[in-house]
């Protein structure tokens, strides 16, 4: 399947139902990588020629967020501009730009469908664990999870069990104070089938590169982010009209405040993930024009 090129890295347009067909390959003995790709990681993959490569190492990388798929609509916008015999070619240019980023993110609210083009669809990170779980209970897959403080991994594991009644947990690990090789060895003694790395990143996604070939019964790894604070019940979801509207960011600016997350904290993300990520996709499709 051909990737789409997102500033430094190639996300994988994928369907509800290639995905599923994707991690289905993993069956037949192929060990899948799977990396969520949000604005967050788009914007670390310019600064960063390491998490960059990384990625590259990854067979999925799904995009994660409206952002992505917007970005990804908003760079394949052709320049008419550049058909043009005037003079001030670069101010012309400048001004589509900043045109073609008003109509597409406008369209986020007004018409969502236009930029499901060339990436048909987000997968939110909880969103996508719950498949991944799904997946894993109805074909008898065993998982591990590993990361996120104890307190929070524990009410994971308990939510899981409570929703996904023939889940096969086979075991999971905070991921705090550990040693490389003391999980490796813990989940080969698991069995585990499918790992889900909940580190945040880079670090959950620079795990995975250094140890899966270690891994020696893991045919699926995850990296999952804040999935496990979700599905805890530390953190809440927006609720879904807002979801809808692409203004999930919102919500987390102001909502979570009992969570150990400072105010500055949440203010810096939503900061990069929305103003500097656009300024950023625009640079750096006039500097690529």
């Amino acid at each position: 399947m051909k990737k789409i090129k997102v500033l430094n890295v190639d996300i994988t347009p994928l369907t509800k139902e290639q995905l599923n067909g994707e991690i289905r390959g993993s069956l037949k003995g192929k060990r899948i990588l799977i990396s969520k790709v949000n604005s967050e990681f788009l914007l670390r993959s310019l600064k960063s020629e390491e998490f960059a490569t990384t990625l590259e190492k990854f067979d999925l990388n799904v995009a994660d967020g409206i952002g992505v798929l917007w970005a990804a609509k908003y760079l394949s916008l052709p320049f008419l501009s550049k058909k043009s015999r005037i003079t001030n070619f670069k101010l012309l240019i400048t001004i589509e730009a900043v045109c073609q980023m008003v109509y597409s993110g406008a369209s986020l609210v007004f018409y969502p469908k236009y930029c499901r083009y060339p990436i048909p669809e987000a997968f939110r990170g909880v969103d996508m664990m719950h498949l991944m779980l799904d997946f894993a209970e109805k074909e008898k897959l065993s998982v591990y999870l590993f990361g996120a403080p104890k307190e929070t991994l524990e009410k994971t594991v308990e939510n899981i069990r409570n929703d996904f009644k023939n889940i096969l947990i086979a075991g999971s690990r905070n991921g705090y104070d550990f040693k490389d090789e003391e999980i490796v060895k813990a989940i080969n003694d698991s069995g585990a089938e499918i790992i889900f790395v909940a580190l945040g990143s880079p670090q959950q996604e620079y795990w995975i590169r250094d140890n899966i070939s270690k891994l020696n019964s893991i045919k699926i790894a995850v990296g999952e982010g804040g999935s496990f604070n979700f599905i805890a019940g530390t953190y809440k979801r927006a609720p879904r009209w807002m979801r809808t509207l692409a203004i999930e960011w919102l919500w987390r600016l102001f909502a979570n405040k009992n969570t150990t997350t400072t105010e500055k904290s949440r203010i810096s993300r939503v900061w990069k993930a929305v103003p500097v990520f656009i300024y950023q996709v625009v640079r750096f499709k006039l500097k690529n024009k």
